[in-house]
C-alpha cells in the first residue's frame, strides 16, 4: 500500500478510537475528576489510543464515503465513550448517596462541603467515601480492569453499528436503582442504630420530661456514629468493589 494511503487509514483508525476512548476518559473516576486539568486527561486519552490501536484497528470498519458518515460514525463512537464512563460514573457516586445517609444518620446531615468530585456541595462522609474510593480503585489495579472492559467493549458495540438506546437508557436506569440499593445496604447499619437510639430517646423522655434530651443524645449519636463509621469503613470498601466489579463486568464487558 502506499504511504499516501496508508497514513489517512491510520489517522482514521486512530480518530475513531481517541473519540470512544475520550468519552469514556472524560467520566472515568480518577481521570475524568472536576479537579483533573484537561491537558492531563486529553493526554491520557491519546496515550492509551495509541496504546491500544494495534488491538482494536482490525475492528474498524471501513472508512466512510463522505464527510457526513464519518461524522455520523465520530458521533456514535462518542456517545458510546460517554455510555460507558457514565456506567463507571454512577457506580461510583453509590459512595456519595451512601454518605449523605450516614450523615443523616449519625447527626451530620447540616454539615456540607465542597466535593471536587462532584463540583458541588457534599456531606464530610460521602466526600471522605468518594475520596477513599476513588484511592482504593487505584490501589486495587481496579482501573486496569476498567481499561481492559472498555477495549472489550468492542465487541459489545461494534464500531460503526447503532447504539441501542433503548437498551442503553433501560441500563442506566437499572444502575441508578442498582446504586441508591447498594448505597442503602451500606447505610443499614447506621440507619438502625439511629432508629434504635431514637427510640430509646424518646423511651427516655417519657420517663424524665425535665431532661434536655437532644442535648444529652445529640453528642452520644455522633460519638456512636462516628465508632460505627470507623469500624466499618473495611467492610463498606470490600462491598463497593464486589459491586463496582460485578457491574464492569455485566454492563461494560459483556460478561
Amino acid at each position: 500500500m502506499p504511504l499516501e494511503q496508508f497514513l489517512p487509514l491510520q489517522a482514521y483508525a486512530f480518530l475513531v478510537i481517541f473519540t470512544r476512548l475520550a468519552g469514556t476518559v472524560m467520566l472515568l473516576p480518577g481521570f475524568g475528576e472536576a479537579f483533573a486539568p484537561e491537558r492531563v486527561r486529553l493526554i491520557f486519552a491519546i496515550l492509551l489510543t495509541i496504546l491500544v490501536a494495534p488491538m482494536i484497528g482490525p475492528l474498524i470498519p471501513p472508512e466512510p464515503k463522505n464527510v457526513f458518515a464519518l461524522f455520523a460514525l465520530l458521533a456514535g463512537e462518542l456517545l458510546v465513550g460517554i455510555y460507558l464512563g457514565l456506567i463507571s460514573r454512577i457506580m461510583l457516586l453509590t459512595l456519595d448517596t451512601a454518605g449523605r445517609f450516614i450523615s443523616t444518620s449519625i447527626g451530620m446531615a447540616n454539615a456540607q462541603i465542597f466535593n471536587p468530585s462532584i463540583a458541588n456541595q457534599a456531606s464530610i462522609p460521602g466526600l471522605m467515601l468518594t475520596t477513599m474510593g476513588i484511592m482504593v480503585l487505584f490501589a486495587t489495579n481496579m482501573h486496569h480492569f476498567l481499561i481492559l472492559a472498555v477495549i472489550d467493549s468492542y465487541t459489545l458495540f461494534p464500531v460503526g453499528n447503532p447504539m441501542p438506546s433503548g437498551d442503553a437508557a433501560l441500563i442506566i436506569s437499572r444502575m441508578v436503582g442498582d446504586s441508591f440499593r447498594v448505597a442503602l445496604q451500606l447505610s443499614a447499619p447506621f440507619i438502625v442504630l439511629s432508629l434504635v437510639f431514637f427510640m430509646g430517646l424518646g423511651i427516655l423522655a417519657r420517663l424524665m420530661p425535665q431532661l434536655q434530651i437532644f442535648f444529652v443524645g445529640l453528642p452520644i449519636q455522633l460519638a456512636g456514629g462516628l465508632f460505627l463509621f470507623a469500624a466499618s469503613f473495611t467492610g463498606l470498601f470490600t462491598i463497593f468493589l464486589e459491586y463496582y466489579a460485578e457491574g464492569i463486568n455485566a454492563y461494560i464487558a459483556g460478561g
